[in-house]
This record gives C-alpha cells, structure tokens and sequence, in this order.
C-alpha cells in the first residue's frame, strides 16, 4: 500500500511537472514579446523616411525657409486657380450675352454690313467672340482703313471703324475708279463724281481691283498730286481742276475744264510759285480759252498764256 501511495506521488508530481513545462506562460510571452518587438521595430525603422543630415546649422534653417516658401506658394497657386475658374464661369454666364452691336464712325458703308462683315451675333457671349478675326473680316471692305471692336459690359458690343474716302478718280473701261490720297481703290463706278480725274498711271489693267493700291511708280507721282491740289486748296483754286495727267513727271498737267485752260505746271519743285502765276493767269484771263505754261523757270519767266485760236 505504501508502495503504491509512494508511485501514485512520483507519477502525481511528474504530471505536474510536465503540466508546469508546458504552460510556463512567463517564458512563452516573454519570448514571443521580444521576437514582436524586434520584428516591429526592424519594420518601422525600413518604413520610416531617413532624416535628412545636414552640414550645420544654417543649411538645416535654409531648407525649412525653401520649405515654407514652397507651400506659401502652392497655396497661393491654389487660391489663384480656384479664382480663375470662379471668373471664367462667371464671365461665360449668359449675363455677358449680345443684346445689342453699335457701329461707329461710318457713312459710306451700312452698319448692317459691317455687322454681317464681323461674323458677330447676338445672343453670343461677348467674351466667345473672337474680336481679331472680326477685325480682318471688316478690313476685307476697301473703304474701311481702321477698325476697333470694345465690349461696353454687359451686353453691347461697339465697333468704331474709321473710312476712306474717295478723292480721285482713274478713268477706265467705261467707267471710274475712286481712289483715295493713299492710292487705295476704294470702287469700280459707272457714276462720275465731282473730284479730279487722274489720267496717264501705268498701273496695270489686271491690278485694277478694289482693295489693291496703285503701282509703286504711280504712288510716288500721287504725293506730288497730294502737293498741288493742297497748294491749289490755298490758292483758292482746287475745284477748278478736272483732271491731271501724271504720265510725264517732269511735266504735271492740270485740266480745267470750266475755265476752259490746260495748264502745263512742270515738276513739283517751287509749287507754291507756280500756283500763284497759274492762279494770276486765270484771274487776268478769265473768260478765255487757251494753254497755260508753267513749266519754264519761274524765277525768271513766271507764266505764259497762248489763246486758243
């Protein structure tokens, strides 16, 4: 009985020993913490961005100022862009609509041509109008020199042109051509106006087009006709000439059909001499019909009038 007391104590305390070595709990969870904690720290110290190392002081506050700068600035683009969308969606509301287009500054060409020329619409947005298209489409027209298109917010767009305007004419086919002081032609008409006729140009027929401008030779001979006429206007004897012949430019001549006179007026030198005694020889010749020669020296000759015989 003692024996069997003594072996059930022996295999009693065994068990328990075994139990206690499989369920020491210190031992486990003291392990499993350190090998948990080892691994975490391996992780975040990988996961973890590296501090960057500067050389002093200084650099370290330099790149915390570059920093600061770099995201004043992205917030300010930011709020910039935010704004910008604000605008453009506001601007393109139909608030800003084309209830009304004003022309300005025109007389020779009808507001609703200019109008049909630009290509703009009412209703349209007045900022989805591209005004520099508008423009060149306008300038197709010969008479339009100049052109200006403003927004008067919030719905009416004013297009100021400024014209030319016809102060000659080239005699051709059966017909005219108005031209103006620049040499611009302006129109192709079979009704005569009341401005001078410029007969003997050299510009060809095939450039005879409205919108084209004389040849390069003929040009030059207009600033010496711009000279005369406006020596003529001073002289009190502009609307007395018809017609001039700029074919000889060493020898302008002038027609004055209801005085009955052609006058041989010489180049464009000593112009406002040569006015004068053209204007003298009418006043004394008034009346009469014949030839008016000017085209000697001036300075020693002035005038000569032949009657017409």
């Amino acid at each position: 009985m003692k024996a069997k007391e003594v072996n059930r104590r022996i295999k009693k305390q065994k068990n328990k020993q075994k139990e206690n070595e499989k369920f020491d709990l210190d031992n486990e969870i003291v392990i499993g913490l350190k090998e948990k904690t080892k691994n975490k720290k391996r992780a975040e110290k990988k996961s973890a961005p590296k501090k960057k190392k500067y050389k002093n002081k200084q650099e370290e506050e330099r790149a915390k100022k570059k920093k600061k700068r770099i995201l004043k600035l992205v917030k300010w683009l930011t709020i910039l862009g935010i704004l910008a969308g604000t605008i453009i969606f506001f601007l393109l509301s139909p608030l800003f609509n084309i209830l009304e287009i004003k022309v300005v500054g025109n007389q020779k060409i009808t507001s609703e041509k200019i109008i049909n020329m630009s290509g703009i619409i009412i209703n349209e947005n007045a900022f989805k109008i591209d005004t520099k298209q508008a423009i060149i489409n306008i300038l197709q027209e010969p008479y339009i020199e100049k052109v200006e298109i403003k927004r008067v917010l919030p719905s009416t767009i004013e297009i100021q042109v400024k014209e030319r305007q016809a102060t000659f004419m080239l005699e051709f086919a059966n017909g005219y051509v108005y031209i103006n002081n620049q040499g611009y032609m302006l129109e192709i008409s079979e009704e005569k106006l009341e401005i001078p006729i410029i007969t003997g140009y050299i510009t060809p027929v095939e450039n005879i087009v409205p919108g084209n401008r004389l040849q390069t030779d003929d040009l030059k001979k207009m600033k010496a006709v711009l000279k005369i006429m406006e020596t003529a206007r001073s002289n009190e004897i502009e609307k007395m000439i018809t017609k001039i012949d700029i074919s000889n430019d060493r020898n302008y001549t002038l027609i004055l059909e209801g005085e009955g006179k052609t006058a041989y007026l010489g180049d464009a030198s000593n112009i406002n001499t040569r006015i004068q005694y053209l204007k003298l020889v009418i006043e004394k010749e008034q009346g009469k019909r014949g030839e008016v020669f000017v085209n000697q020296d001036v300075n020693t000759e002035g005038a000569i009038f032949r009657e017409e015989v």
